[in-house]
């Protein structure tokens, strides 16, 4: 989920493939609505229920652009440094934050607990108590992004970082392969396919559906990505086919690429959600040649600053969900419905982009910024002192 712009710097010109980057950001969105605590009409749709299968688009959205960025510079082990160096700048300050931010959050709910603030309800486990999800070990496994291979029997603090740790370990893998076994052939990129849907037919054995999160969500994350490592390989050879489309055909290819991946997260449901490797393959391949008037709406300066902010939105928006059904609760008596639902629904996404541009510009970015120049700031010290 935390892809960064879809912008490749080549010898010519900016490959930019700003479809896929709006798509990141309204979908980052959607999923801000997912998660809300009260009931709204949004809520009730079926694309929503079946909601969860959209995180294998942002997995896809992450392996297109790694293999399309890194296929000719991960070749070296300074290279894999600077590679994991970067990845790093760009999860960890936020996703750090965020899990203090959360840690501050259990430690206020046992205080209001102790003073009487807050009533405690059966079977509630506060934080750090015996039996709690949110204890000293699964704040390890956040902290060493850990928190999506098994550790822990449930999701802990911010529920979203799932995601950070399964892409983080994602990357490693990736890694490992362009170092020693960088695909080639055909033959290679057979396995990859072959592997990819071996990862979802054993998925499909340990679930009813693809709602897959601490215990297997890393290997959800691979298979996303490889789909979109196939589809990056792919894209080349497509892209000409595509273009060659008068532009009547290439919006009418992308309005029934969207349907028919719309139609499959409202349709599909339990284990038929273990096909979406075919559909997010498709919807990459053809917005990513931004040729239609899909494309074109979704080039529009309001998606691109989503995306831009489309990671702090994505590990933003459930503690300010907390809060908002708190704050509703006691404001109300009970959490809204219906049209006022809805109203709630709307103030709390503006909040949420306000919070999360925030973020982007005070953690996200000098954050990043400081991982990146350690190295450097380092070296100019060390320079400074045997000059003296």
């Amino acid at each position: 989920m935390s892809v960064e712009s879809h912008r490749i710097k080549t010898s010519s010109k900016p490959d930019y493939f700003a479809a896929l980057d709006g798509f990141r950001g309204l979908l980052a969105v959607f999923v801000a609505v997912y998660h809300t605590i009260w009931i709204s009409h949004p809520q009730t749709w079926r694309f929503f229920e079946n909601g969860p299968v959209v995180i294998d688009l942002f997995f896809a959205f992450s392996g297109f652009l790694m293999w399309r960025v890194y296929t000719n510079r991960l070749q070296t082990a300074d290279q894999a440094k600077d590679f994991f160096k970067r990845r790093f700048a760009r999860l960890y300050p936020l996703h750090l934050f965020m899990t203090l931010v959360f840690v501050v959050f259990a430690a206020a709910r046992i205080f209001a607990h102790k003073v009487g603030l807050a009533e405690h309800t059966p079977g509630e486990i506060l934080p750090f108590q015996a039996g709690a999800a949110d204890n000293w070990g699964s704040l390890l496994q956040n902290l060493t992004l850990t928190n999506a291979v098994g550790f822990s029997d449930s999701l802990t603090f911010n529920p979203t970082s799932w995601t950070v740790g399964a892409e983080f370990i994602t990357y490693i893998l990736f890694a490992s392969m362009m170092l020693w076994f960088k695909p080639r052939r055909i033959f290679d990129f057979l396995v990859m396919l072959f592997s990819v849907g071996l990862i979802y037919g054993a998925l499909s054995l340990v679930s009813s559906d693809m709602d897959i999160t601490y215990d297997y969500g890393f290997w959800r994350c691979v298979a996303g990505f490889y789909v979109g490592i196939l589809a990056a390989v792919s894209f080349p050879k497509l892209r000409g086919i595509i273009d060659g489309l008068s532009d009547f055909a290439a919006a009418v290819l992308e309005c029934a690429v969207l349907a028919l991946c719309i139609g499959f997260v409202i349709l599909a449901s339990g284990k038929v959600q273990f096909f979406v490797g075919p559909f997010i393959f498709l919807f990459v391949i053809v917005f990513a040649a931004d040729r239609g008037v899909i494309s074109k709406f979704m080039g529009h300066k309001i998606f691109q600053y989503l995306a831009k902010i489309s990671y702090s939105v994505y590990l933003v928006h459930v503690i300010i969900s907390i809060v908002f059904a708190t704050s509703l609760k006691t404001m109300l008596g009970e959490l809204p419905t219906g049209w006022a639902a809805d109203a709630w629904l709307a103030v709390y996404l503006c909040v949420v982009i306000a919070a999360s541009h925030c973020t982007y510009h005070f953690i996200e970015r000098p954050g990043g910024r400081i991982i990146r120049n350690w190295k450097r700031s380092k070296k100019r010290v060390a320079e400074a002192a045997s000059s003296v």
